[in-house]
Parts: structure tokens; C-alpha cells; sequence
């Protein structure tokens, strides 16, 4: 039987945990009902399920009959790469897009040759005009015109402005227009901080990120219910505890417990204890390292204060443990919430904002920085050493 869960980042998994109000929220958008919910600004962490909402909604609105233009961070103009697919799209909805035109005649024989006029070759019609009738005809499919970009904070500021401008020009249009952006939030805060992105600043917010464990282990029972295996109860509630409610977890060791049951028609509490280590292991590997990368020494040692506590660390007791005056420490506290490691957890107190923080800075304090949580291990014949 194929393994059902989706760990992978950006994969979209069979059920969705805790998007609820979010879907439709978008839905009552694409009908009209709120037609101001149709620009929407998608943040969170790696591994929060970003990119899983943006392809939800923008499945969304194809299935509502919308036409829709997938922009790329890495694409060297965004605006290139706007005119190129709406282009493309209306070379297959725009009955005007090929026409024909008589060249030449002959009266007596009755024959006559046209040539054949293809309208959107070559640079032709300017961007503004492309994309109005690109929406024209959206909207007399019954639809509109949806453009989405993920990894937002990988864009190039200006190219931004440009892009943005297009759609706010179609909105005061009357175009029925939706725009879809997703990106790491410290990325996407520094980059609302720039003067020329007003549309992204007025766009809708959504913060994505864990959800209760109640709400964890359904989804990881629902995803096994989908399959002819079964998970137990208990089990499925162990699963939920481990993830912690973070939605790249829930896969994960939904993935990892599927794995250990091997064979067997039921996943047990053991199946899913015994995938505990491996799961941390990849967090620590796949979110945690690439968000301690690059930290300075004096943020490391403020996370590294909080270890002591069990719970949530009082600021002050963070302060006597780095030596330093109280007051001082607020300016490691807010940075530290701005890189979305720490939180606040009530007055004078915080904690760690990532599921498995603590256990990654013991890993780092017995290792040393950088080093792997899990080493390559064993010996194998190479397909030379096979053939030899």
C-alpha cells in the first residue's frame, strides 16, 4: 500500500488541519460575497503549510472556472513572465486571437487567398491592454482572473510595485481579480516595510501555522481511514501529541508511523513511539537548521538561556543567566520574535515558537553548530564495485 502522508515541503496533503475558516473565507470571495478577501498575503514558517493553502486556493478557484497565472520568484522579470502566460492563455480562450485577411483575388475564377494574422505575436499590445482582456474574457466564462507568486520574500522589490500595479489597475477596472502571495513571514515583513508595496500592506493577512493536537490526530486518522490499514486511537492521538500540532510534523510522522507498521493492517502506539527520534531528527534538520543558520552568537545564547526552564522563561531570568541588565535584554527578546524562534507566553515570560527548538540547541551544545543529527552510516558495493 503507498503511504498516504506527504511530508514534504510545498506537498499537499489528503487532509487539510485546520484551514477551515480560511477555504471559506476564499470560496464567499471567488462567489463575490466578499469580494475585498480576494488579495491575500499568506505567512508563516517553513513547514507551516504556505504553499499547501496557496495551491488550495488557487485549486479553489479554477474549479470555480477562474483563469489563473502562476508568477515565479526566480524568474528574471516578473512582468516577462506576466505578458508571456497571459499570452498564452488567450491564444486559447481569445476567439479573436487568429484572424484572417484577403490578400489577393481573381474575379473571373472566383478564387481568392487570405493570410492568416495571429494577434498576440510579437511584442504587440501593450501589458495593461493584454490583461484587460484577458479578464474580460475570464469574466464572461463565468469566472476571473487569479495571479499567484509563492516564496514572496525572494522577490525583487520594484518588480513587485510593477506587478502589483497591473492588479490594482485591473481592480479599479471593475475586474473581477484575485491575487494570491505566500512567503516566509520575516522575509514578507522586511519587504512590506518598503515603500512601494502599499497593495500588499492592504491585502488580507493570513498567519498560518500550528493547530491544536485534537485537531492534529484527526487528520492523521482521517488520512489512514482513506487506506486499507487502520490506526488505533491511541495511536493517533500519540502522532498528534509528537507533531505538536505543526502541519509539516503531522505528516511526518504520520509517514514515519505508516513506514514502521510495515506490513500490518493496523498502525499501533509502538509504530508511532518508535518514530519519534527520526521525526525530531528531521525537524531539527529540515526547519530548525535553516533558521538557526547565520544566528548570531549573543541570539544563540539568549535561546540557550531558556533551557533551563521546563516551561516558559521569565525575561528576567534569562537576563541573570547572560549576565546582563535587564532592560538590555529586550533587544535580543524582540529580534529573536521577529525571526519567529521565540513568542510571548504572558507578561515578563516567552517561549520557543518552533516545536523541538530546545532539544536542536542541546543537539548543537553536545555537537557543536552546523553539525549533522543524523550521519551517514554504512558500507556499500557501488555499481563499479557490483560489476567488478
Amino acid at each position: 500500500m503507498t503511504n498516504p502522508f506527504t511530508p514534504g515541503f510545498g506537498l499537499t496533503p489528503i487532509i487539510l488541519a485546520g484551514r477551515d475558516i480560511a477555504i471559506d473565507e476564499f470560496a464567499a470571495a471567488l462567489a463575490g460575497t466578499v469580494p475585498e478577501a480576494r488579495a491575500i498575503l499568506i505567512s508563516g514558517q517553513r513547514g507551516a503549510g504556505k504553499t499547501v493553502l496557496l495551491t488550495e486556493f488557487r485549486e479553489l478557484a479554477l474549479e470555480a472556472g477562474w483563469t489563473d497565472l502562476r508568477m515565479h520568484t526566480s524568474s528574471t522579470s516578473l512582468l516577462e513572465e506576466l505578458r508571456g502566460q497571459a499570452i498564452s492563455r488567450l491564444r486559447e480562450i481569445d476567439p479573436e486571437a487568429e484572424t484572417s485577411r484577403l490578400t489577393s483575388a481573381r474575379v473571373m475564377n472566383v478564387s481568392a487567398q487570405r493570410d492568416i494574422v495571429q494577434r498576440y505575436e510579437g511584442e504587440g499590445e501593450p501589458l495593461a491592454v493584454v490583461l484587460d482582456r484577458l479578464a474580460e474574457l475570464a469574466e464572461a466564462e463565468g469566472g476571473g482572473l487569479l495571479i499567484t507568486l509563492d516564496e514572496l520574500q525572494s522577490v525583487d522589490r520594484d518588480q513587485l510595485h510593477a506587478l502589483t500595479q497591473h492588479v490594482q489597475d485591473l481592480i479599479g477596472s471593475g475586474h473581477a481579480v484575485a491575487f494570491l502571495a505566500a512567503g516566509v513571514r520575516t522575509g514578507v515583513d522586511a519587504l512590506l516595510d518598503h515603500e512601494r508595496t502599499t497593495f500588499l500592506r492592504r491585502a488580507h493577512r493570513l498567519e498560518v501555522g500550528s493547530v491544536d493536537v485534537g485537531t492534529a490526530a484527526e487528520a492523521i486518522r482521517m488520512t489512514v481511514a482513506d487506506t486499507a490499514k487502520s490506526i488505533t486511537p491511541e495511536a493517533a492521538v500519540l502522532a498528534g501529541e509528537i507533531s505538536r500540532g505543526y502541519p509539516y510534523l503531522i505528516q511526518l510522522i504520520g509517514s514515519k508511523a505508516w513506514q514502521n507498521s510495515g506490513d500490518a493492517e493496523v498502525i499501533e502506539v509502538e509504530d508511532v513511539r518508535g518514530a519519534r527520534d527520526a521525526v525530531v531528527a528531521a525537524m531539527i534538520k529540515n526547519v530548525h537548521g535553516p533558521a538557526l543558520r547565520g544566528l548570531s552568537a549573543r541570539k544563540r545564547e539568549y535561546l540557550r538561556a531558556m533551557l533551563e526552564d521546563e516551561g516558559p522563561s521569565a525575561v528576567g531570568d534569562i537576563a541573570r543567566r547572560m549576565g546582563i541588565d535587564p532592560r538590555n535584554q529586550s533587544t535580543y527578546r524582540e529580534r529573536l520574535i521577529e525571526d519567529d524562534l521565540i513568542r510571548p507566553a504572558g507578561r515578563g515570560f516567552v517561549e520557543y515558537a518552533l516545536p523541538y527548538l530546545d532539544e536542536a540547541l542541546r543537539h548543537e551544545e553536545r555537537e557543536g553548530v552546523g553539525a549533522d543529527v543524523e550521519p551517514d552510516r554504512g558500507v556499500r558495493r557501488s555499481h563499479r564495485g557490483r560489476r567488478a
